[in-house]
């Protein structure tokens, strides 16, 4: 069994590198892929101490990417490079999430929603939040605490950060919606990056992104894309998607790649190697 999305506490999740190998041990997968978002510092922590001490199988170098597909954000997962010229890039493109004038950007677009729609909401709670994704979750936790927001921006969006991430800020549509595609690169500068770095692209966990259409986007984006392969095994997609997948990947000779998205106590039911124990990914999906 193995397991190509995994996040650490470098990017959102809330376990270690260490934590990750030993959990990974214990479970005895095969093959795992750390894929922070927009970085690889799990790589660098991991040339200072003997990794096989603590965990046996074989490790693929990854990262998950966040890129502007038609002004919407999506994720593409980069495996096999090098990590070392990936962070290079890394650290120019997407340290506005340090920026103070990105954060400032932000913020207002939020102060600027909660005004229009007369929305409920501490913006000292907010204001004193880190940068970046955190400060996006902040966002989440402070509006959805209280009931009158929900009756106003009923979009199915409080349920979970990912409806909120998904249906309501990267999405067009939503009263929500804030225009962040503009501070990233597009996919086809991400798919380049890491063909150039050695390394094979991958569309992340498509059903994600809520189109209207999935399998009308997942068409045109491998038509304008050099993509590599699609995530065809992940922890929320049904029996059905996942087949589809798979033989959209056979028809377009494209690898197929799977992993939970674990991501710790941030997502509890994306558990490691099993997802919602619905998955049980074969090594023999890898290839050399």
């Amino acid at each position: 069994m193995i397991d190509l999305h995994v996040h650490t506490t470098y990017s959102d999740g809330t376990d270690t590198v260490r934590q990750i190998l030993r959990k990974a041990e214990e479970l005895k997968l095969e093959v795992i892929s750390i894929t922070d978002h927009n970085t690889c510092k799990a790589y660098y922590e991991m040339e200072k101490f003997n990794v096989k001490e603590i965990y046996k199988g074989d490790i693929i170098v990854g990262c998950e990417f966040t890129a502007n597909y038609d002004n919407r954000l999506i994720e593409v997962l980069g495996y096999n490079f090098d990590y070392r010229k990936v962070s290079k890039y890394l650290q120019k493109k997407y340290n506005f999430l340090h920026n103070k004038k990105k954060f400032k950007y932000f913020y207002k677009e939020v102060n600027n929603k909660i005004k229009r729609y007369g929305l409920e909401c501490d913006l000292n709670v907010i204001k004193q939040a880190k940068r970046g994704k955190i400060f996006e979750i902040a966002v989440y936790e402070e509006l959805r605490k209280y009931e009158k927001n929900r009756k106003i921006i009923d979009e199915n969006i409080w349920d979970s950060y990912s409806d909120y991430y998904r249906k309501g800020i990267t999405n067009s549509k939503s009263k929500m919606f804030i225009n962040k595609a503009k501070f990233y690169p597009s996919v086809k500068e991400i798919v380049d990056l890491i063909h150039e770095s050695g390394g094979v692209a991958f569309l992340a966990h498509p059903y994600q992104y809520k189109f209207n259409d999935t399998e009308e986007f997942l068409e045109k984006i491998y038509n304008e894309n050099s993509l590599d392969g699609v995530e065809c095994f992940y922890t929320t997609f049904n029996e059905e998607q996942t087949n589809y997948l798979i033989s959209f990947a056979r028809d377009n000779n494209l690898l197929i790649s799977g992993g939970s998205d674990y991501h710790g106590l941030n997502k509890k039911d994306h558990n490691l190697g099993i997802g919602r124990g619905n998955l049980n990914i074969s090594k023999d999906i890898i290839k050399n």
